[in-house]
């Protein structure tokens, strides 16, 4: 029986691109509404493929009718660290602009800290309520909403499906930004592990340069599999993580399908594409005289996984046939 397989958006180029400050001749500025885009790649590329940074929710608001001829966008960059993201919120306030995207909750949570005022639509990867920056879903309140697909359960499906992959393994190597420990990965990992009675080596990755050591201490440790937790310098490094984990024949667990296209052997994800386009909804909406803070954040329900069937062979690891039925994606 062939394992079942579904149409999934490539998203590794998501990661690789981002678009300019974009405006349109036909109104003056003053008139067109502006959108502010943190961005955390460079944004020097071209907005309108669906593979940029905000390609989905760009073809949103161009499903609503929006056009270049009514808005203007003001994208600011972190340049791929966690520490420029406060500057390029702090950028879009001082402008000002009518309302702030992101992608990421750290760079929600830096549009956050920058402005109580300006609407913010982002994605968010943790607890919007526990993080403070909602006061309920059904409710947020304040300027932030969007949509959060965060549940304390991923955690443990991830290690749950990354078991039934690799019967044996016991020890789990995990990749962990400390940059982001505001956020609950970690300690969701942890709290899997006990339940599931696997042990865990944790390391701590803040720069790229730290990748390499963090997986020869993950062997050294007796790691049988790695563990990626979700973080923006991390899935940047995709590629990287991917061939460490060959080099070091640990098979890899991660959060997004564009592991899975760079060569780690599974991931267990959200829709992404869906969650970015599904942003045009609520910045049409604040365009049109509604509060954030009255837009619930919605949930998705649908959760898909990939596997890299490539990546197995050349670990010498034979899926069992119930893994491969239940991947959405497989890259043969």
């Amino acid at each position: 029986m062939k394992p079942k397989r579904r149409h999934y958006l490539n998203l590794a180029g998501a990661l690789a691109m981002s678009f300019p400050a974009v405006a349109a001749a036909q109104q003056s500025p003053a008139q067109m509404p502006r959108i502010g885009l943190i961005a955390w790649w460079p944004c020097d590329m071209p907005y309108t493929g669906e593979s940029s940074e905000f390609g989905s929710f760009m073809r949103g608001l161009r499903e609503l009718g929006h056009t270049l001829s009514e808005l203007s966008f003001e994208c600011r960059s972190a340049s791929k660290h966690d520490s420029g993201l406060a500057a390029a919120a702090a950028d879009l306030v001082q402008l000002p602009v009518d309302v702030i995207v992101t992608t990421s909750q750290p760079a929600a949570h830096a549009a956050h800290e920058a402005t109580d005022v300006i609407p913010i639509v982002t994605i968010i990867s943790g607890n919007p309520v526990a993080a403070g920056l909602a006061s309920s879903l059904a409710k947020p309140g304040g300027n932030l909403t969007g949509v959060s697909y965060y549940a304390t359960e991923l955690a443990a499906k991830r290690l749950e499906l990354l078991m039934e992959a690799i019967p044996e393994l016991t020890t789990v190597g995990v990749l962990a930004n400390p940059v982001v420990n505001y956020l609950p990965f970690e300690e969701d990992a942890k709290s899997a592990a006990h339940q599931l009675g696997v042990a865990l080596n944790i390391q701590q990755v803040s720069d790229p340069d730290e990748l390499d050591a963090a997986f020869s201490r993950m062997e050294a440790a007796g790691a049988q599999a790695v563990f990626v937790l979700p973080d923006l310098m991390l899935s940047s490094l995709s590629p990287q993580i991917a061939a460490l984990a060959i080099e070091h024949r640990l098979p890899t667990m991660a959060w997004g399908p564009w592991f899975t296209e760079a060569g780690c052997l599974m991931a267990y994800s959200a829709d992404y594409s869906g969650m970015g386009h599904r942003l045009a909804f609520y910045v049409d909406r604040i365009l049109k005289g509604s509060e954030a803070g009255d837009l619930p954040i919605e949930q998705p329900t649908t959760f898909e996984m990939s596997i890299n069937l490539k990546t197995a062979n050349a670990l010498g690891i034979d899926l069992p046939e119930t893994v491969l039925l239940l991947a959405d994606k497989v890259i043969e």
